[in-house]
């Protein structure tokens, strides 16, 4: 149980009832950190727009966007935005040792090139908040502007999400394996 009701779509104004129905129809159902988002409409409907943008424009792959949410979901100790990114890191080709290796926090040894890079970004800016030389030379050679810009976007976006569902201590669902 959250530490605060979730929203309920009947004690908003028809103007926020859109939203509702909006956040709804796109997140199966629209729970977790949306549930305690909606106590602010017009907010959860920016932090909605942002996710639409990186499921339905951004240049990253949805393996790569998965693998990048994944990373910062685990790092936060975000139980819910890792369940949900699990599943869909699994139907878009993540590979299960990369799923198992971020769940235990092991090492990155056994991953691409490109996996540890997606990774790393954002380690480093949740740990020391920045991209050190090195690694912001490693993500110039793999990455275009565009989606080095989205990458550090996403990061930021799932820190919000893992914070609000840290915050009011979001579950996953009974029975759901994350970490």
């Amino acid at each position: 149980m959250s530490r605060i009701p979730h929203a309920k779509r009947d004690d908003l104004s028809p103007e926020h009832q859109q939203i509702w129905d909006h956040i709804h129809a796109a997140r199966s159902g629209g729970g977790g950190p949306y549930s305690m988002l909606l106590h602010v409409p017009a907010l959860a409907g920016y932090v909605a727009a942002t996710e639409d943008y990186f499921r339905l424009d951004s240049a990253l792959s949805d393996a790569d966007r998965e693998v990048v949410i994944l990373a910062a979901a685990r790092e936060l100790g975000a139980h819910y935005p890792w369940m949900r990114h699990e599943a869909r890191a699994r139907q878009v080709g993540v590979r299960p040792e990369v799923i198992e290796t971020l769940r235990a926090k092991g090492s990155l040894a056994g991953f691409t090139a490109r996996e540890k890079l997606l990774v790393d970004i954002p380690l480093s800016l949740m740990r020391d908040h920045r991209l050190s030389d090195e690694l912001f030379a490693r993500v110039e050679r793999e990455l275009s502007r565009r989606q080095l810009v989205e990458v550090i976007a996403l990061v930021g976006h799932y820190s919000t999400i893992g914070f609000v569902a840290n915050a009011f201590e979001i579950p996953a669902p009974e029975g759901s394996r994350t970490f």
